[in-house]
C-alpha cells in the first residue's frame, strides 16, 4: 500500500509540475503578446485559475504523503508510547473521516459542474474541482495507511 500511495503522489507531483510549466509558458506568451502586439490572450485568466487549482491541490498531495505538512508535535512527543499511539490513530482517523466526508461532497460538486462551462474558454467548471477530489482520495488512503502502520508498529516514522 505504501508503494502505491507514493507512486500516486509522485504522479500528482509530475502533473502539478507540468501544470506549472504550462502556467509559466502561457504567462510568458501572454506578457510578450501584450507588450509587443498590444493584444491579450482572452482565455488566459480562466486557464491560469484552473492551473493554480491543479498545482495547489496535487502538489499538496505529495506533501501529505511525505508527511511534510505542518504539524505541532511537542505535546504528543511528551506522551508515553501507548498514549502516543492512541493519539496518532485518533488523529489519522479524524483526518480520514473528515477527508472522506469532504471527498463525497467534492465528488458531488464535480459531477454537478460537468455540464457547466466557463464563460470564455467554455471548459467544464468541474476542472476546478477535480484536483480536490484527487487530493482528498489520496488523503483518505494515506490516513488509512497511517492508521494501519501505527497499529502495527506503534509509531509513524517521518516520511512514511
Amino acid at each position: 500500500m505504501k508503494k502505491t500511495i507514493h507512486t500516486v503522489a509522485n504522479i500528482y507531483l509530475v502533473i502539478a509540475f507540468l501544470c506549472l510549466l504550462a502556467l509559466i509558458s502561457v504567462l510568458t506568451v501572454e506578457i510578450i503578446s501584450r507588450y509587443f502586439l498590444s493584444s491579450s490572450i482572452i482565455w488566459s485568466q480562466e486557464f491560469f485559475s484552473i492551473l493554480i487549482c491543479w498545482i495547489t491541490f496535487l502538489g499538496f498531495g505529495k506533501l501529505v504523503v511525505d508527511r511534510e505538512d505542518i504539524s505541532i508535535t511537542f505535546l504528543v512527543d511528551k506522551l508515553d508510547p501507548v498514549k502516543r499511539k492512541i493519539v496518532n490513530v485518533a488523529n489519522a482517523f479524524l483526518l480520514m473521516m473528515t477527508s472522506g466526508v469532504m471527498l463525497v461532497y467534492s465528488i458531488n460538486l464535480t459531477i454537478n459542474h460537468l455540464n457547466k462551462k466557463t464563460i470564455i474558454m467554455k471548459a467544464p467548471t468541474s476542472w476546478f474541482y477535480a484536483p480536490l477530489v484527487l487530493l482528498l482520495a489520496l488523503v483518505v488512503l494515506t490516513s488509512l495507511h497511517h492508521i494501519m502502520l501505527t497499529l502495527k508498529t506503534g509509531k509513524l516514522q517521518e516520511g512514511e
